[in-house]
């Protein structure tokens, strides 16, 4: 029994600490190297969700509310589920960065690909398509990367916040699934 606490006390307290300063680092160095490689592909399977065509069609879709908010709500906790665990691993810091980059990756090429096919009416979808889940997603998503980033040890505070985390992604789930159709729609309806 004693070699288990052990363990587990050295699990929470064997990190070592990553730089908040390189954070952002991480995060635009993926995002230069996600616009990059949306530059260099020629003609990218990711420009056809922002074909004219595929637009108009989204414009006049109606929705199945239940079943987008299951599959959201399964992708979104299982995302969180994973951050919440490679928090409490030793090589959180190393996961944080990997993590960081590779969300950078996917908004250069969002952005970038986005940009090409629609010019300033793309980098509009793409703020909308962010908003207003992205209010409730930051707390959620971000307690558990400032846990890893200010080293966190007490683990009743730390289940505190995973639970208030899990409140703040419900919340999201539900403004993406139905809010964020409803505003993505009017503006494509608009445009």
């Amino acid at each position: 029994m004693d070699g288990e606490v052990f363990f587990v006390r050295e699990m929470w307290s064997g990190r070592r600490p990553i730089r908040a300063g390189l954070c952002p680092v991480l995060f635009f160095c993926g995002m230069l190297a996600g616009i990059l490689a949306a530059q260099s592909w020629k003609d990218a399977g990711l420009s056809g969700v922002f074909s004219e065509y595929f637009l108009n069609q989204y414009a006049s879709l109606k929705i199945d509310s239940q079943r987008l908010f299951r599959y959201v709500g399964g992708y979104r906790t299982g995302q969180y589920l994973m951050l919440v665990c490679c928090a409490a691993l030793p090589a959180a810091p190393v996961l944080l960065g990997g993590l960081l980059f590779g969300l950078g990756a996917l908004w250069g090429t969002t952005l970038s690909v986005s940009i090409l096919r629609l010019g300033v009416k793309g980098m509009i979808l793409c703020v909308a398509g962010l908003l207003p889940q992205l209010f409730f997603y930051l707390p959620a998503f971000g307690w558990s990367f400032l846990w890893m980033l200010r080293q966190g040890s007490s683990r009743k505070k730390y289940l505190f916040l995973t639970a208030a985390g899990f409140f703040f992604l419900f919340f999201g789930i539900a403004s993406e699934t139905y809010l964020n159709p409803m505003i993505l729609q009017q503006i494509l309806r608009k445009m």
